[in-house]
């Protein structure tokens, strides 16, 4: 079975942790199938600590993948659900923002006589 869990990483008093789809029977730090973003508990700014890539998270989700308590909890806080059947699990990209030029290009300057 297919479980969303963390990997531990950061060293002593300094956790960080990457949220990836593994294999549920290795290791805690073993080989993941793919990495779905990351989680550092030590960020002040409390919109920072998690980082992660919805999309594929949707997608695990709706092919039978398990999030662990703890992912589950993250994934609770940002509002990501597994997709009702029959729902695309990709969200609608946002429409880009144009390039807005900040002024006119100037006209040709006049010849200096």
């Amino acid at each position: 079975m297919v479980r969303i869990r963390m990997k531990s990483f950061g060293r002593r008093h300094r956790p960080f942790f990457r949220i990836c789809a593994m294999d549920s029977r290795t290791a805690r730090d073993g080989a993941s199938i793919e990495e779905l973003g990351h989680y550092d508990p030590m960020v002040r700014n409390k919109d920072a600590r998690t980082v992660l890539n919805v999309n594929r998270i949707r997608y695990w989700l709706s092919v039978g993948a398990q999030p662990s308590e703890k992912v589950q909890v993250l994934l609770n806080k940002h509002g990501v659900k597994k997709p009702a059947p029959g729902e695309p699990w990709q969200l609608p990209e946002p429409p880009a923002a144009a390039p807005a030029s900040a002024a006119p290009e100037a006209p040709p300057a006049a010849p200096a006589s």
